[in-house]
């Protein structure tokens, strides 16, 4: 930790440490986006990355997301459906 900030330097903006911000598999994103990781859920992650803009990235050919960035994604497209 650095003087001019009370968090720690692997922590992400909001604070969270990368850790526990990243998640690795469209399993892990499908639980945190709908509860659980049923192939259905997985393929509807997998759909939103590739078709609606779901902000994902890949290590090697493993699906990621960091939690933040996606709960940022998801006020966005609150917010647009309520300006529509």
């Amino acid at each position: 930790m650095n003087a001019s900030s009370s968090r720690p330097s692997e922590a992400n903006d909001v604070g969270l440490p990368l850790a526990k911000d990243l998640m690795t598999g469209a399993e892990a994103i499908a639980r945190f986006m709908f509860g659980d990781a049923s192939e259905t859920n997985k393929r509807r992650v997998y759909h939103a990355a590739s078709e609606l803009g779901l902000p994902t990235f890949r290590i090697g050919a493993t699906l990621c997301a960091r939690r933040t960035t996606i709960l940022a994604w998801i006020t966005k497209q609150e917010q647009q459906g309520s300006e529509a």
